[in-house]
């Protein structure tokens, strides 16, 4: 991937401030990004995040999000990197966050060759959050390194993810919804809970009109409770064999094989 074009004037130099980026911004109905540098309104990510927005309320079957989402883009990594070391000192070092609070909910992220793949995810998680009431964490991440693959194929195969599930049944691992619903600290993950979540997502909304109503079921309570109940059970039920049946999909998935898909659909980590 190529470095985003912003516009015709240079990149500003580096500057360590605890000021976030508000040189220029760019607003549609449903975010605003904030930049040290000039985006415009016909700018590939601007046009990336609201198709991005349209291909996650389609695909989720969502009511229109209550709250904008504000991105916020630093010119470069240095300036980025003290912004967040600064203010959010107890966050590990990542090239993206959401941050989510009472004022409001806020992307960081910088210019970078994977500044794409990165909002696509971050941008997911504040949509999420624009929406619902709540969002498990195993689901928040899962549906983020869902939507953060190219948007251009919907519904696509994540490929490190595959690798790393690919790496994980050699060593004869088996997925484990149950534990992903306890985890309730993204510190706490790790690459193989977020493939495993990428997995469990990727096979209720494409295998069967079945698990992908559970799941679009299990989005409609999330809009209404902040305690809601595990997922697993639900599924369990609606679909007996989901887990040789989330299995054999991710294998479907692997080089060789082709990806299975349903009507269903229309549509970052250092």
């Amino acid at each position: 991937m190529t470095l985003i074009a912003i516009g015709c004037q240079s990149t500003p130099k580096t500057t360590f401030s605890t000021d976030r980026p508000s040189l220029h911004s760019v607003a549609t109905g449903h975010f605003v990004i904030n930049s040290d540098v000039r985006l415009d309104q016909d700018n590939v990510l601007v046009k990336e995040l609201e198709e991005l927005h349209d291909q996650v309320y389609d695909t989720l079957q969502l009511p229109e999000q209550r709250d904008p989402v504000h991105v916020y883009l630093f010119s470069d990594e240095a300036s980025y990197r003290f912004y967040m070391h600064t203010t959010w000192k107890d966050l590990p070092p990542r090239r993206a966050y959401f941050v989510g609070t009472a004022r409001e909910l806020a992307v960081y992220s910088f210019i970078s060759p994977q500044v794409k793949e990165d909002l696509r995810h971050e941008f997911t998680h504040g949509l999420l959050h624009a929406t619902l009431q709540s969002v498990p964490l195993w689901l928040d991440e899962g549906l983020a390194e869902y939507f953060e693959v190219d948007a251009s194929t919907p519904g696509a195969a994540h490929a490190s993810h595959l690798r790393e599930l690919r790496m994980a049944e050699s060593e004869k691992w088996n997925p484990n919804l149950y534990r992903l619903e306890m985890l309730t600290d993204f510190r706490d993950l790790t690459t193989r809970d977020y493939a495993e979540s990428w997995a469990w997502v990727h096979f209720m909304l494409n295998d069967s009109d079945e698990s992908a109503k559970v799941l679009l079921d299990y989005l409609t309570v999330l809009r209404s409770t902040k305690t809601p109940k595990r997922l697993m059970p639900v599924l369990e039920a609606a679909v007996p064999s989901y887990f040789n049946g989330m299995q054999t999909h991710v294998l479907k998935m692997q080089p060789g094989h082709p990806i299975v898909g349903t009507a269903v659909l229309t549509g970052g980590e250092d």
